[in-house]
């Protein structure tokens, strides 16, 4: 049930009041004489705070937020009477005068949970109490000509003074604006400290709405300042520079201005009610903090670039599984192939050689030591091309000795001259040598096959955050990992151990392979 319903009336009603309101003011600031620029900012921020207010009223309607918001433009535009010097809405502007603050805080602790923590309820009693005391005092203790009789009053009274005492007053005036000043910080530092301990994608919503609420309780808390000073000292705390007040002036205006816009892109990051943040609202605790607010909401933030990223990693991913089992496709075909075209093809001879001496021992014994020695240099050939495909699948050297020794194999053995380097200490994880190995295989085959090279560098170190691997040749470069190279294979064997690897190759300057692997 949204707030309309409960009250039987539509939220477009009170929003429509109050922006009447705020343009009636502005009309009214004009037949009072004040300067037009002003009244058109003063009236735009006003408005400003009842639009984003409706909108947030219709986004979530069971919220407190968009009221509040629309309660707040009503509240900056009813300050404004008070320089007006009509009589009576002189003292009401100047008794309420900046008490948005007060629904600004409130909505500094909530939002977007709309509750209170138990220090957030405490500063909310203190701050409307200290409020409430000020606006009294100025409603019915001050009368400008009995209570500043030499001062002149140009016309102005206060048919509220009931209790007028300049003593009172003036008593009343410091305390509750010193309380307002302090309370308008405490309230900054909680919004402060809420923001900094919110979960990241949380601060897509809140952290607007959060800064632009420590920009509102430190202007309150500056006023609420100036004012209990004046009325203490009868002077300005700051003076300003009559050259410069003007400017002063229009950043002070700037700045409040921040505030309904943070709450606007906030709220717009917020789905709408009986969206996923209302399935996400009915499944909290009565008494949820914030603080469980905010990280339950991190869950269903509209965060685009973030969708977008998880869908581009996830097409990858379905890539590279694709490409891992067409892979290991391809690595059986090939064992086959060779078990089919080199062992058993040997061992069928060496088969039907022994037929052939099992024959000859009956009719030519002889003959048989000369077969059987035959016969046993092509075991020795068939074991030799099994070692051999044994090393393409799994090199023993490296399993036995590890990756230094492994490596300076492969070096020997390319057709290339290649400048080896290699800074380990100890032996690491047999994933990560593997993928190691065979990423400077892939590489120096890469080098030997295509690259036109006179030589090449392999560099593999282990660092305090991983192994580095570093296979650079003089060649003719223009390496395409689409092409058929090899390098996408080494990129999913990478990736599937959370490493890195980059490939440099502009054409006609050789080729740089780095790749960066975990060693945990």
């Amino acid at each position: 049930m949204t707030l309309a319903q409960k009250g039987g009336r539509s939220p477009w009603l009170p929003i429509g009041a109050a922006a009447a309101f705020v343009v009636v003011t502005h009309y009214v600031g004009i037949a009072a004489g004040a300067p037009l620029t002003f009244l058109i900012v003063d009236t735009g921020i006003g408005l400003l705070f009842v639009i984003v207010g409706a909108v947030a009223w219709r986004r979530r309607p069971t919220s407190r937020t968009g009221p509040l918001l629309v309660l707040s433009g009503a509240l900056w535009s009813l300050g404004s009477y008070g320089p007006t010097g009509i009589v009576p809405v002189w003292v009401l502007g100047f008794a309420l005068e900046r008490s948005y603050d007060v629904a600004l805080a409130l909505l500094a602790l909530t939002f977007p949970a709309d509750r209170l923590s138990r220090v957030g309820r405490v500063a909310m009693w203190g701050l409307g109490g200290s409020f409430l005391l000020r606006s009294a005092g100025r409603l019915l203790l001050q009368d400008p000509p009995r209570t500043y009789p030499e001062f002149p009053a140009d016309g102005l009274f206060n048919p509220f003074a009931i209790l007028e005492s300049r003593a009172a007053f003036e008593t009343v005036e410091v305390l509750a604006n010193a309380g307002i000043a302090v309370l308008a910080i405490v309230i900054a530092l909680i919004a402060a400290r809420r923001l900094l301990r919110s979960p990241s994608l949380t601060q897509a919503v809140i952290g607007p709405v959060l800064m632009g609420s420590v920009v509102a309780m430190l202007f309150a808390s500056f006023d609420a300042v100036e004012f209990a000073w004046t009325t203490a000292t009868g002077s300005t705390l700051i003076e300003v520079p009559e050259s410069l007040s003007g400017l002063v002036d229009w950043v002070i205006l700037a700045a409040r201005a921040t505030v309904p816009v943070a709450f606007l892109v906030g709220t717009l990051h917020i789905r709408s009610a009986g969206g996923a943040l209302a399935t996400m609202a009915s499944r909290l605790e009565r008494e949820a903090s914030p603080a469980d607010v905010d990280d339950a909401l991190a869950t269903y933030i509209e965060n685009d670039q973030l969708a977008t990223l998880l869908r581009n990693q996830l097409a990858e991913l379905r890539a590279s599984r694709a490409r891992i089992v067409a892979a290991g496709d391809a690595e059986r075909r090939r064992i086959e192939r060779a078990l089919h075209d080199g062992a058993q093809q040997h061992l069928t001879g060496i088969a039907v050689r022994l037929d052939d001496v099992r024959r000859t021992a009956v009719t030519n014994p002889a003959k048989v030591a000369e077969q059987l020695a035959e016969i046993a240099a092509e075991l020795r050939d068939a074991m030799h091309e099994m070692r051999e495909l044994a090393r393409g699948i799994h090199p023993a050297i490296l399993t036995e000795a590890g990756l230094g020794p492994a490596l300076a194999t492969l070096a020997r053995r390319s057709t290339v001259p290649v400048d080896l380097s290699v800074n380990l200490d100890g032996r690491m994880p047999l994933p990560t040598e593997v993928t190691a190995y065979y990423v400077v295989a892939e590489a120096l085959t890469n080098v030997a096959r295509s690259a036109r090279a006179n030589r090449a560098e392999v560099a593999v170190e282990r660092r305090a955050d991983g192994l580095f691997i570093r296979v650079v040749d003089d060649g003719i470069g223009g390496a395409d990992p689409l092409a058929g190279s090899g390098i996408e294979g080494l990129r999913d064997r990478v990736r599937a151990l959370n490493g890195r690897l980059l490939l440099d190759s502009p054409t006609g300057r050789g080729t740089k392979l780095e790749v960066w692997l975990p060693c945990e």
